[in-house]
Protein backbone atom coordinates (compact mmCIF):
# COMPACT_ATOMS: atom_id res chain seq x y z
CA UNK A 1 0.00 0.00 0.00
CA UNK A 2 2.75 2.69 0.69
CA UNK A 3 4.43 1.57 -3.04
CA UNK A 4 1.53 2.79 -4.34
CA UNK A 5 0.86 5.92 -2.34
CA UNK A 6 4.71 6.94 -2.34
CA UNK A 7 3.96 9.45 -5.31
CA UNK A 8 1.19 10.71 -3.54
CA UNK A 9 2.72 10.62 0.31
CA UNK A 10 6.00 12.77 -1.72
CA UNK A 11 3.78 15.21 -3.12
CA UNK A 12 1.91 16.04 -0.35
CA UNK A 13 5.40 16.26 2.27
CA UNK A 14 6.70 18.66 -0.46
CA UNK A 15 3.84 21.10 -1.12
CA UNK A 16 1.89 21.35 1.95
CA UNK A 17 -1.07 22.61 0.70
CA UNK A 18 -3.35 19.23 1.01
CA UNK A 19 -2.65 19.61 4.64
CA UNK A 20 -3.48 23.40 5.72
CA UNK A 21 -6.45 24.01 7.89
CA UNK A 22 -7.80 26.03 4.39
CA UNK A 23 -7.79 22.52 2.00
CA UNK A 24 -9.31 20.53 4.29
CA UNK A 25 -11.93 23.47 5.46
CA UNK A 26 -12.85 23.65 1.64
CA UNK A 27 -13.07 19.55 1.06
CA UNK A 28 -15.04 19.69 3.62
CA UNK A 29 -17.81 22.53 2.34
CA UNK A 30 -17.41 21.39 -1.10
CA UNK A 31 -18.87 17.91 0.19
CA UNK A 32 -21.64 19.44 2.73
CA UNK A 33 -22.97 21.60 0.01
CA UNK A 34 -23.44 18.76 -2.66
CA UNK A 35 -25.04 16.29 -0.20
CA UNK A 36 -27.48 19.62 0.68
CA UNK A 37 -27.90 20.54 -3.15
CA UNK A 38 -28.33 17.51 -5.07
CA UNK A 39 -27.44 17.31 -8.46
CA UNK A 40 -27.16 14.72 -11.36
CA UNK A 41 -24.19 16.21 -13.16
CA UNK A 42 -20.49 16.74 -12.11
CA UNK A 43 -19.04 20.19 -11.91
CA UNK A 44 -15.52 21.69 -11.39
CA UNK A 45 -14.74 24.67 -8.70
CA UNK A 46 -11.38 25.97 -9.79
CA UNK A 47 -9.03 28.60 -7.34
CA UNK A 48 -5.34 29.14 -6.88
CA UNK A 49 -3.48 28.05 -4.06
CA UNK A 50 -3.09 31.72 -3.24
CA UNK A 51 -6.66 32.49 -2.72
CA UNK A 52 -7.06 29.30 -0.94
CA UNK A 53 -4.54 30.29 1.67
CA UNK A 54 -6.50 33.58 2.16
CA UNK A 55 -9.49 32.28 2.57
CA UNK A 56 -12.59 34.51 3.27
CA UNK A 57 -13.32 34.13 7.46
CA UNK A 58 -17.36 33.33 6.58
CA UNK A 59 -16.33 30.60 3.77
CA UNK A 60 -19.00 28.18 5.23
CA UNK A 61 -21.66 30.86 4.20
CA UNK A 62 -19.95 32.06 1.41
CA UNK A 63 -19.96 28.09 -0.39
CA UNK A 64 -23.30 27.80 0.14
CA UNK A 65 -24.58 30.86 -1.28
CA UNK A 66 -22.63 29.70 -4.39
CA UNK A 67 -24.52 26.48 -4.71
CA UNK A 68 -27.23 28.68 -5.17
CA UNK A 69 -26.08 30.65 -7.94
CA UNK A 70 -27.42 30.85 -11.38
CA UNK A 71 -23.85 31.39 -12.63
CA UNK A 72 -22.84 28.17 -10.86
CA UNK A 73 -26.21 26.52 -11.47
CA UNK A 74 -25.61 26.84 -15.28
CA UNK A 75 -22.11 26.10 -15.88
CA UNK A 76 -19.90 22.96 -14.99
CA UNK A 77 -16.78 25.20 -14.64
CA UNK A 78 -16.67 28.29 -12.43
CA UNK A 79 -13.07 29.50 -10.98
CA UNK A 80 -13.56 31.10 -7.72
CA UNK A 81 -11.61 33.67 -5.66
CA UNK A 82 -11.00 33.77 -1.75
CA UNK A 83 -14.67 35.15 -1.26
CA UNK A 84 -15.93 32.60 -3.50
CA UNK A 85 -16.61 35.33 -6.20
CA UNK A 86 -17.07 33.59 -9.79
CA UNK A 87 -13.72 35.35 -11.67
CA UNK A 88 -14.67 33.04 -14.71
CA UNK A 89 -17.19 30.53 -15.85
CA UNK A 90 -18.07 28.13 -19.41
CA UNK A 91 -20.14 25.38 -19.53
CA UNK A 92 -18.52 23.25 -22.34
CA UNK A 93 -18.69 19.72 -22.29
CA UNK A 94 -16.21 17.93 -20.30
CA UNK A 95 -14.40 14.90 -22.76
CA UNK A 96 -16.54 11.87 -23.11
CA UNK A 97 -13.63 9.44 -22.52
CA UNK A 98 -13.03 8.75 -18.61
CA UNK A 99 -9.33 8.63 -19.35
CA UNK A 100 -9.49 11.57 -21.59
CA UNK A 101 -11.64 13.58 -18.93
CA UNK A 102 -8.98 12.85 -15.93
CA UNK A 103 -6.16 14.25 -18.17
CA UNK A 104 -8.02 17.42 -18.71
CA UNK A 105 -8.41 18.51 -15.41
CA UNK A 106 -5.12 17.09 -14.71
CA UNK A 107 -3.99 19.65 -17.19
CA UNK A 108 -6.04 22.72 -15.74
CA UNK A 109 -4.26 22.29 -12.26
CA UNK A 110 -0.63 21.78 -14.27
CA UNK A 111 -0.64 25.57 -15.26
CA UNK A 112 0.89 28.92 -14.66
CA UNK A 113 -1.71 30.25 -12.57
CA UNK A 114 -1.53 27.33 -9.69
CA UNK A 115 -4.90 26.54 -10.37
CA UNK A 116 -6.36 23.22 -7.69
CA UNK A 117 -9.25 21.85 -9.21
CA UNK A 118 -12.11 20.44 -7.38
CA UNK A 119 -14.02 17.56 -8.84
CA UNK A 120 -17.41 17.23 -7.33
CA UNK A 121 -19.45 14.11 -8.49
CA UNK A 122 -22.97 13.90 -8.11
CA UNK A 123 -22.76 11.63 -4.92
CA UNK A 124 -20.51 14.32 -3.08
CA UNK A 125 -17.81 12.56 -4.40
CA UNK A 126 -14.92 14.48 -4.83
CA UNK A 127 -11.54 14.11 -6.49
CA UNK A 128 -9.02 17.21 -6.67
CA UNK A 129 -5.98 17.59 -8.69
CA UNK A 130 -2.91 19.89 -7.64
CA UNK A 131 0.32 20.56 -10.01
CA UNK A 132 -1.06 18.30 -12.88
CA UNK A 133 -1.82 15.39 -10.38
CA UNK A 134 -5.17 13.82 -9.21
CA UNK A 135 -6.34 12.92 -5.85
CA UNK A 136 -9.33 11.50 -4.52
CA UNK A 137 -11.61 8.47 -4.51
CA UNK A 138 -13.83 9.11 -7.33
CA UNK A 139 -14.28 6.66 -10.09
CA UNK A 140 -16.22 8.70 -12.68
CA UNK A 141 -15.14 11.55 -14.47
CA UNK A 142 -18.06 12.54 -16.65
CA UNK A 143 -21.92 11.79 -16.49
CA UNK A 144 -21.71 10.17 -19.88
CA UNK A 145 -18.71 7.79 -18.43
CA UNK A 146 -20.95 7.08 -15.51
CA UNK A 147 -24.23 5.75 -17.57
CA UNK A 148 -22.07 3.76 -19.62
CA UNK A 149 -20.92 1.77 -16.80
CA UNK A 150 -24.56 1.83 -15.28
CA UNK A 151 -25.51 -0.06 -18.42
CA UNK A 152 -23.11 -2.55 -18.17
CA UNK A 153 -24.49 -6.27 -16.90
CA UNK A 154 -22.70 -8.05 -14.04
CA UNK A 155 -21.04 -11.44 -14.28
CA UNK A 156 -24.14 -12.71 -12.91
CA UNK A 157 -25.80 -11.62 -16.67
CA UNK A 158 -23.02 -13.47 -19.04
CA UNK A 159 -25.38 -15.79 -20.19
CA UNK A 160 -27.81 -13.10 -21.21
CA UNK A 161 -24.81 -11.01 -22.48
CA UNK A 162 -23.83 -13.69 -24.92
CA UNK A 163 -27.58 -14.87 -25.49
CA UNK A 164 -27.40 -10.60 -27.57
CA UNK A 165 -23.97 -11.47 -29.12
CA UNK A 166 -25.77 -14.58 -30.31
CA UNK A 167 -28.03 -11.85 -32.51
CA UNK A 168 -25.11 -9.88 -32.85
CA UNK A 169 -23.80 -12.89 -35.05
CA UNK A 170 -26.30 -11.90 -37.89
CA UNK A 171 -25.46 -8.95 -38.82
CA UNK A 172 -22.69 -8.24 -41.87
CA UNK A 173 -20.63 -6.29 -40.46
CA UNK A 174 -19.96 -8.95 -37.75
CA UNK A 175 -19.98 -12.11 -39.72
CA UNK A 176 -18.26 -10.68 -43.01
CA UNK A 177 -14.75 -10.81 -40.88
CA UNK A 178 -14.96 -14.31 -40.49
CA UNK A 179 -15.11 -15.66 -43.67
CA UNK A 180 -12.63 -15.36 -47.10
CA UNK A 181 -14.23 -12.50 -49.10
CA UNK A 182 -15.14 -13.42 -52.60
CA UNK A 183 -11.88 -12.06 -54.07
CA UNK A 184 -9.73 -14.99 -52.37
CA UNK A 185 -12.30 -17.19 -53.15
CA UNK A 186 -12.30 -16.32 -56.93
CA UNK A 187 -8.19 -16.53 -56.54
CA UNK A 188 -8.21 -20.21 -54.70
CA UNK A 189 -10.66 -21.78 -57.74
CA UNK A 190 -7.81 -20.37 -60.22
CA UNK A 191 -4.99 -21.82 -58.17
CA UNK A 192 -7.10 -25.13 -57.20
CA UNK A 193 -7.53 -25.48 -61.18
CA UNK A 194 -11.26 -26.20 -60.30
CA UNK A 195 -13.35 -26.56 -63.62
CA UNK A 196 -16.75 -25.59 -61.77
CA UNK A 197 -18.81 -22.39 -62.86
CA UNK A 198 -17.20 -19.45 -61.05
CA UNK A 199 -20.90 -18.78 -59.65
CA UNK A 200 -21.14 -21.56 -58.49
CA UNK A 201 -17.52 -22.52 -56.67
CA UNK A 202 -18.65 -19.42 -54.74
CA UNK A 203 -21.91 -20.17 -53.65
CA UNK A 204 -20.41 -23.44 -52.62
CA UNK A 205 -17.46 -22.08 -50.93
CA UNK A 206 -19.23 -19.30 -49.22
CA UNK A 207 -19.15 -21.14 -45.60
CA UNK A 208 -14.81 -21.16 -45.74
CA UNK A 209 -13.35 -19.48 -42.74
CA UNK A 210 -10.31 -17.33 -42.76
CA UNK A 211 -7.44 -19.31 -41.54
CA UNK A 212 -7.30 -19.40 -37.90
CA UNK A 213 -10.34 -18.19 -37.05
CA UNK A 214 -10.81 -19.65 -33.44
CA UNK A 215 -8.21 -16.36 -32.78
CA UNK A 216 -11.15 -14.12 -34.51
CA UNK A 217 -13.83 -15.83 -32.90
CA UNK A 218 -12.06 -15.83 -29.39
CA UNK A 219 -11.12 -11.89 -30.03
CA UNK A 220 -14.83 -11.10 -31.26
CA UNK A 221 -16.38 -12.63 -28.15
CA UNK A 222 -14.22 -11.10 -26.09
CA UNK A 223 -14.48 -7.37 -27.46
CA UNK A 224 -18.38 -7.48 -27.07
CA UNK A 225 -18.19 -8.59 -23.53
CA UNK A 226 -15.95 -5.94 -22.43
CA UNK A 227 -18.28 -3.26 -24.10
CA UNK A 228 -21.51 -4.48 -22.42
CA UNK A 229 -20.44 -5.98 -19.53
CA UNK A 230 -19.20 -4.84 -15.63
CA UNK A 231 -16.49 -7.29 -15.27
CA UNK A 232 -12.44 -7.98 -15.31
CA UNK A 233 -11.58 -8.99 -18.12
CA UNK A 234 -7.84 -10.99 -19.46
CA UNK A 235 -7.62 -12.38 -22.75
CA UNK A 236 -5.81 -15.29 -21.94
CA UNK A 237 -5.16 -16.77 -18.57
CA UNK A 238 -1.89 -18.79 -18.04
CA UNK A 239 -2.48 -21.83 -15.70
CA UNK A 240 0.64 -23.11 -13.55
CA UNK A 241 1.38 -26.06 -16.21
CA UNK A 242 1.66 -23.84 -19.18
CA UNK A 243 -2.17 -24.33 -20.37
CA UNK A 244 -4.00 -21.62 -21.13
CA UNK A 245 -7.36 -19.77 -21.20
CA UNK A 246 -9.37 -18.40 -23.66
CA UNK A 247 -11.57 -15.82 -22.29
CA UNK A 248 -11.55 -15.41 -18.01
CA UNK A 249 -13.76 -13.11 -16.57
CA UNK A 250 -13.51 -12.05 -13.03
CA UNK A 251 -16.59 -9.99 -11.01
CA UNK A 252 -15.91 -6.70 -9.81
CA UNK A 253 -14.12 -7.31 -6.87
CA UNK A 254 -12.13 -9.58 -8.29
CA UNK A 255 -12.82 -12.65 -6.45
CA UNK A 256 -15.44 -15.01 -8.54
CA UNK A 257 -13.78 -16.73 -11.60
CA UNK A 258 -15.76 -17.86 -14.82
CA UNK A 259 -13.88 -18.79 -18.11
CA UNK A 260 -14.86 -19.37 -21.44
CA UNK A 261 -12.81 -21.71 -23.80
CA UNK A 262 -14.11 -21.35 -27.61
CA UNK A 263 -13.58 -23.73 -30.39
CA UNK A 264 -15.13 -23.99 -33.78
CA UNK A 265 -16.93 -26.33 -36.20
CA UNK A 266 -16.64 -25.80 -39.90
CA UNK A 267 -14.15 -25.37 -42.55
CA UNK A 268 -10.96 -23.09 -43.03
CA UNK A 269 -8.65 -22.07 -45.91
CA UNK A 270 -4.89 -23.26 -45.60
CA UNK A 271 -2.90 -20.39 -44.14
CA UNK A 272 -0.83 -19.82 -47.91
CA UNK A 273 -4.70 -19.12 -49.25
CA UNK A 274 -3.87 -21.24 -52.32
CA UNK A 275 -5.78 -24.61 -50.56
CA UNK A 276 -8.71 -25.82 -48.69
CA UNK A 277 -6.92 -26.05 -44.85
CA UNK A 278 -8.60 -27.35 -41.73
CA UNK A 279 -12.27 -28.92 -41.65
CA UNK A 280 -13.67 -29.76 -37.91
CA UNK A 281 -16.52 -31.44 -37.01
CA UNK A 282 -19.12 -32.09 -33.59
CA UNK A 283 -17.40 -35.56 -32.96
CA UNK A 284 -14.66 -35.97 -31.69
CA UNK A 285 -13.51 -32.45 -32.04
CA UNK A 286 -16.47 -30.86 -28.83
CA UNK A 287 -17.52 -34.46 -27.98
CA UNK A 288 -15.20 -35.34 -26.35
CA UNK A 289 -12.38 -33.52 -26.42
CA UNK A 290 -13.14 -29.65 -26.07
CA UNK A 291 -15.67 -30.71 -23.12
CA UNK A 292 -12.70 -33.19 -21.55
CA UNK A 293 -10.36 -30.24 -21.85
CA UNK A 294 -13.01 -27.95 -19.79
CA UNK A 295 -13.24 -30.02 -17.13
CA UNK A 296 -9.56 -30.67 -16.80
CA UNK A 297 -9.06 -26.54 -16.58
CA UNK A 298 -11.83 -26.67 -13.85
CA UNK A 299 -9.78 -29.44 -12.32
CA UNK A 300 -6.36 -27.14 -12.43
CA UNK A 301 -8.12 -23.89 -11.34
CA UNK A 302 -9.28 -25.59 -8.05
CA UNK A 303 -6.14 -27.08 -7.69
CA UNK A 304 -4.49 -23.75 -7.70
CA UNK A 305 -7.01 -22.22 -4.98
CA UNK A 306 -8.98 -20.23 -7.61
CA UNK A 307 -12.35 -19.32 -7.05
CA UNK A 308 -13.83 -20.75 -9.74
CA UNK A 309 -17.52 -20.71 -10.64
CA UNK A 310 -18.59 -22.02 -14.18
CA UNK A 311 -16.34 -23.03 -17.16
CA UNK A 312 -17.76 -22.57 -20.20
CA UNK A 313 -17.75 -24.55 -23.77
CA UNK A 314 -18.52 -21.56 -26.51
CA UNK A 315 -18.61 -23.18 -29.61
CA UNK A 316 -18.99 -21.26 -33.14
CA UNK A 317 -20.72 -23.27 -35.90
CA UNK A 318 -19.62 -22.37 -39.55
CA UNK A 319 -20.78 -25.67 -41.16
CA UNK A 320 -21.89 -25.66 -44.78
CA UNK A 321 -25.26 -27.53 -43.94
CA UNK A 322 -27.55 -26.50 -40.59
CA UNK A 323 -26.97 -29.43 -38.50
CA UNK A 324 -28.23 -30.23 -34.71
CA UNK A 325 -26.03 -28.07 -32.00
CA UNK A 326 -22.83 -29.72 -31.52
CA UNK A 327 -23.19 -30.70 -27.40
CA UNK A 328 -26.45 -32.83 -27.81
CA UNK A 329 -25.93 -35.81 -26.59
CA UNK A 330 -23.57 -34.97 -23.72
CA UNK A 331 -23.05 -37.47 -21.16
CA UNK A 332 -21.48 -37.29 -17.70
CA UNK A 333 -20.97 -40.98 -18.03
CA UNK A 334 -18.60 -40.70 -21.34
CA UNK A 335 -15.95 -38.85 -19.12
CA UNK A 336 -13.61 -40.45 -16.52
CA UNK A 337 -14.52 -40.26 -13.26
CA UNK A 338 -12.17 -37.87 -11.55
CA UNK A 339 -13.91 -35.31 -13.84
CA UNK A 340 -17.32 -36.44 -13.62
CA UNK A 341 -17.65 -34.50 -10.27
CA UNK A 342 -16.89 -31.04 -12.29
CA UNK A 343 -20.09 -31.29 -14.52
CA UNK A 344 -21.90 -28.89 -12.01
CA UNK A 345 -19.34 -26.38 -13.41
CA UNK A 346 -19.53 -26.69 -16.75
CA UNK A 347 -21.90 -25.13 -19.44
CA UNK A 348 -22.29 -25.58 -23.06
CA UNK A 349 -23.89 -23.12 -24.07
CA UNK A 350 -25.82 -23.08 -27.50
CA UNK A 351 -23.90 -22.83 -30.54
CA UNK A 352 -23.00 -19.60 -32.05
CA UNK A 353 -24.35 -20.28 -35.35
CA UNK A 354 -22.53 -18.18 -37.83
CA UNK A 355 -23.45 -18.03 -41.77
CA UNK A 356 -21.94 -16.00 -44.38
CA UNK A 357 -25.77 -14.80 -45.55
CA UNK A 358 -24.73 -12.03 -47.99
CA UNK A 359 -20.72 -12.39 -49.17
CA UNK A 360 -18.56 -9.51 -50.67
Amino acid sequence: MLEKKQQEILSRTNDGVQETRQFQQLLSLLTECRRKNKECDYRLILISKTDLCNLCSDAEVRVQELFHLNIFLTNRTVRVDSNFSVLSNNNEMFPDNNNDARRHFTALSNTAEELIVFHIAPNATINYFIDGRDYGNGVFYTLEAQNRYEELKPIEQLEEVLDEYRINLTRQETYLKFFVPKAGLRALRTLMQSTENEKKFLEEHKHLLNNKPEELFREDMRKYIKQHMRVVENREHMLEDLDRLDIILTDEMGSDLYFIEVKWVGESIHNNGQKLGTEYRACPRIRPEAIKQVLGYIDKLLAEKKNVKIGYLAVFDARKEDKEDTGKGIKETDYPENLQKYFPRFFKLPDFRVKNINPR
